[in-house]
């Protein structure tokens, strides 16, 4: 998974800021190549600090966009406050119940609302597992 340097640095911005909430976002781009990092309000309310929901207008508005501009939905980010930048098994069991083989994932793990860390993930119906996946960011 590539992602440009500055898509990268205000998704770890934007989980810094919204510390100690989860935050979540969109990635738009082709194939393995992210073009931008789209930030989306986390619509959960029950449990926002260990939880994020993104709202399907969310979704149909940014799928248009990158209609738009060439670009389609290849993935999600979302951060975990004072918790490992690793998908959690609510993580796990939402991906296993909608279309997500080959999607990519980016957990950013918050310390204490100073340090980001992003990692990335890619989901395979075949296990109903995330598998690690390089990422480089450009």
């Amino acid at each position: 998974m590539r992602i440009p340097r500055q898509e990268a640095d205000a998704m770890v911005a934007r989980a810094l800021e919204g510390y100690p909430f989860e935050v979540c976002g969109v990635f738009l781009g082709r194939g393995g190549d992210v073009r931008r990092a789209v930030g989306v309000a986390n619509r959960e309310t029950e449990r926002p600090r260990v939880r994020y929901q993104i709202a399907p207008a969310d979704l149909i508005r940014l799928q248009r966009e990158g209609e738009a501009e060439g670009l389609e939905i290849v993935g999600y980010y979302h951060s975990h406050p004072d918790h490992p930048a690793r998908p959690s098994e609510t993580d796990r069991s939402v991906a296993a119940g909608g279309l997500s083989d080959g999607v990519f994932h980016v957990v950013i793990g918050v310390e204490q609302g100073i340090r980001g860390t992003p990692t990335a993930w890619v989901f395979r119906d075949a296990d109903q597992a995330f598998h690690a996946e390089p990422l480089e960011i450009e």
